[in-house]
């Protein structure tokens, strides 16, 4: 398996800032608002896969994102292990 360089920071996805009341609020990542369309190196099972997330306008809450990159579309990015 890929691993992290010794440089490189591993982080994980979390919910967003409780007070975020936009109907589409950032998840975060180190206490920072993710943009929609900004790319991360993800831990999954078999390795370190580059996503892309992206925002759902036709949902609300933190469930309005979603991975855009075929074959990772029914995952939820909340909780995943990313670096950059």
């Amino acid at each position: 398996m890929d691993k992290p360089r010794a440089y490189e920071k591993v982080s994980q996805i979390t919910l967003p800032d409780p007070s975020d009341q936009d109907p589409h609020p950032r998840l975060r990542v180190n206490g920072r608002g993710i943009h929609a369309g900004e790319s991360f190196t993800a831990l999954f099972p078999d390795g370190w896969h580059d996503v892309t997330l992206e925002v759902c306008w036709d949902v609300a809450g933190p469930a309005c994102w979603y991975i855009s990159n075929a074959g990772f579309s029914g995952i939820c990015p909340v909780g995943l292990f990313v670096r950059r």
